[in-house]
């Protein structure tokens, strides 16, 4: 089942709300007010009174109805720091002098991952034509193995992004584009045995 959103629950509460206040606006019509009953006022008063519209119970409820689905999100989001040092680190220091800690992370020798980065960096998915450049690929295999290497909560977008210091989004995007080399590097492979 579908987890309830906090923005859903706030929603449906408000609804509630407003469906009583309806409920309990129509057995109980608005009398108007007298203004006899205000005669010791001062005019400025009623003249602020009267600039501002009368607004019922339900129809507060609907402007606030209406406030919750005109923001984005409940709560303000701002940039969350991240660093590629973890990631920099693993592809220099760790491959070169610790290499079973680089096994530990990505599940391969650095000696096996250097052929693997060899024989898929001639893959046109890594290259475009834009004028921005793409990540290097030795990074985006190292990242999709990180992934492929972990379970569970190690292995969430949010867990990976954090670790190589980059996006959400562009964990699933490196790990398609890995996915993508390896089939076609597999399919070649096949075709070219036959």
């Amino acid at each position: 089942m579908p987890r309830t959103t906090e923005r859903q629950k706030a929603a449906e509460t408000l609804l509630d709300v407003y469906l009583a206040t309806l409920l309990a606006e129509s057995h109980d019509p608005p009398t108007s007010s007298d203004s006899s009953d205000s005669g010791s006022e001062s005019s400025s008063s009623e003249s602020s009174d009267e600039s501002l519209p009368d607004l019922s119970a339900s129809d507060t409820v609907l402007t606030a109805l209406q406030g919750l689905y005109m923001q984005c999100y409940l709560t303000d989001h701002g940039p969350i720091k991240k660093t590629s040092a973890n990631l920099q680190l693993l592809l220099t220091d760790w491959k070169a002098n610790h290499p079973e800690i680089f096994r530990s992370h990505l599940g391969v020798t650095p000696a096996c991952f250097d052929l693997l980065v060899e024989a898929l960096q001639v893959d046109p998915i890594f290259h475009n034509q834009a004028h921005i450049e793409q990540m290097a690929v030795q990074d985006q295999i190292a990242i999709a193995l990180y992934r492929f290497r972990h379970y569970g909560n190690a292995a969430t977008t949010v867990k990976v992004a954090l670790w190589a210091g980059i996006g959400y989004g562009t964990v699933r995007l490196v790990t398609n584009h890995v996915m993508k080399a390896v089939h076609q590097e597999k399919t070649t492979w096949q075709y070219s045995t036959i």
